[in-house]
This record gives C-alpha cells, structure tokens and sequence, in this order.
C-alpha cells in the first residue's frame, strides 16, 4: 500500500481544519485597512474602534489607510487578502452599497468578496455652508440653483463617497445641475467650504461637528428622518423632499470566506470597543450613536440600504464612471 498519498491528504485535511477553526487566533498583529485619508472621520473613528480592538484581541490592531477611488482601492486589496483574519477593513456605505451600484468597472462584487463582521455605528448627514453664505434654506438655494443653471459647487470627500452620491441625490429631487468639486479626503472640502471655494456640501456630522461649532460653516438641513436632538431647530431634508435620507454607518468586514471562529472574535472585540464610555461619548458629540453589533445585524443593514440606494440613486439615472 502507498501510503504517501494518504499522508498527504491527512496533512492537508488537518491543515484546513486547523485554519478554519483558528484556535489560537490572533498571534500577530492585524491589519485595519482604512479606504480614507489619515484625520478624515472615517480615519479616527477607525483608530478609535482598532484601540479597543487590540485590548479584546490580544494583539494589535494597526490602521493602514489606502486611499482613493472612494475606497474602490481598499475594499480591492480587501477582496485579495487571504481569509485568516489578518487583514480587515473599516467598511463605509459608499463601498459596500453605493459604489457598486453606480460604477460597471468596480472588478468586485462586494456581495461575495467581503465577509460582514460587525457594525460599529450609525450617524445623520448634515447640509452645510459657508458662514458668510447667501443662503438660508435649502429650498432658497435649489431655487437660486434653478434660476443659475451650473453655477452651483458642491464638495464631497471624493468620487463615489456618500457625499458625493447625497449631493447627487439632492439634484435630482430638487431639479437642479451644480458642479462637482470632488477632493482626497472631507478635511481638504471641509476646508475649501470654510474658504468659500464651493457653495455647499452634504456630509456627517462628525465630520463638521467642530466647524459647525466655532460658527465657520452653518447647517442648513439633516439628513436623517426626525430632526436632531443637538439641532432640534433645524429642519430635515425629507421635510422638504419626502423620502431623502442621507445617512452614514462604519462596519468592520473581512476578505471572503473567513471562518466563522474569527468572525466570532473580531465581532466580539468589535461590540466591545463601540461600547467603550469614552467612545460612545465621543461618538454622541458628533451626532451618531451605537450600531446593533454583529454579522446577522450588518447584513440586514445592507440588504436595505441596498434597496434604498438602487430605488433612488440608480433609477434616477445616476452613474458615476
């Protein structure tokens, strides 16, 4: 009898049930790759959560950012990396959802390329201006946007980020064309706002919480369904157009088929960094709060956001190659 085959698939066999079930992970450091410049909110919310990862885990937890193409860049290096839980990405809606629906040429299909772990959390965009602005509403802004064909500019935090598709998605329910001033990250358009370089912008609140403060942009709108404790004066947008929600959520995910023992413990060490006081504290100054945690919870997320995204974004005619 050969016995040299059979010892071959008995190490084999062996090997594959020891990295599904990953009895000793993590050993070594685990990468957090985070698709958005170093300072954007995507960026510090992500170093937050990595800190308390590493308690949980054992082992550090190391943000790595790789910037651009909306997190198109980083969601691929995520969909190439091997399954073992040594490589994760802090996931935006703009990757997950957006992204995909509005451009042919993603080379992935996040539906099977990424394993959902756990969500972090969940927050409202707000509609934003220069302080010095002639703008006080935005129904006053569609309407001068109508009149001046064009001659509207709106930033984002760059091409395909849920900035850019709420701004968007703004133009189509109020009927009017303005010029895209797309940038590497929210610091740079949030900046370029201040300045008085464009004319308005739709992001999070956190990432415009300390401007808004200091009086150097004002908030026009929400985008949530009710109106904001902190900015109960405020009006939402969906006041004005029924059905626009503009919002943003943080998840943690994996590359494909990562065994579900680490899944368990990266969604374990996930829950409990969101629900660190010092976090959630952090979080509620910037006008979000904690996200349901979990792989069943994050899909259910998905699945709709999904279905909101492709019945207002893509039927409406909006691509963005």
């Amino acid at each position: 009898m050969n016995l040299i085959p059979t010892m071959l698939l008995a190490a084999a066999c062996f090997s594959a049930s020891a990295t599904s079930a990953e009895p000793d992970y993590p050993t070594r450091p685990v990468r957090l790759i985070v698709g958005f410049a170093a300072g954007s909110i995507t960026d510090i919310t992500a170093r937050q959560i990595a800190a308390g990862m590493g308690k949980v885990l054992g082992q550090p937890v190391v943000v790595d950012n790789r910037t651009g193409a909306g997190g198109n860049i980083a969601s691929a290096e995520l969909s190439r990396a091997r399954p073992d839980g040594y490589t994760i990405m802090a996931t935006t809606p703009g990757q997950l959802v957006v992204n995909p629906l509005t451009q042919k040429a993603i080379g992935f299909d996040p539906k099977t390329r990424f394993t959902l772990i756990s969500l972090v959390n969940e927050g409202p965009f707000v509609f934003v201006v220069p302080a010095n602005s002639r703008f006080r509403s935005v129904p006053q802004l569609v309407t001068w946007g109508k009149a001046n064909a064009g001659k509207l500019t709106y930033a984002s935090a760059g091409i395909g980020t849920t900035s850019h598709i709420a701004a968007e998605m703004l133009q189509v329910f109020g009927g009017i064309k303005a010029v895209h001033v797309p940038y590497r990250g929210g610091s740079q358009a949030t900046n370029d706002l201040i300045a008085g370089r464009v004319d308005f912008m739709i992001d999070s609140l956190g990432s415009v919480a300390q401007q808004v403060s200091a009086g150097q942009i004002k908030v026009l709108a929400t985008g949530g369904s009710s109106r904001l404790p902190q900015l109960p004066d405020i009006p939402t947008l969906s006041e004005t157009y029924p059905d626009f929600i503009a919002s943003s959520w943080l998840g943690v995910t994996g590359p494909p088929d990562l065994p579900p023992a680490v899944v368990a413990a990266l969604a374990k060490a996930v829950e409990h960094s969101a629900r660190d006081p010092h976090f959630v504290s952090s979080l509620e100054q910037r006008g979000g709060r904690i996200a349901r945690p979990g792989p069943d919870a994050f899909s259910a997320l998905v699945d709709k956001e999904r279905a909101r995204v492709e019945r207002t974004v893509v039927r409406a005619g909006i691509t963005l190659e």
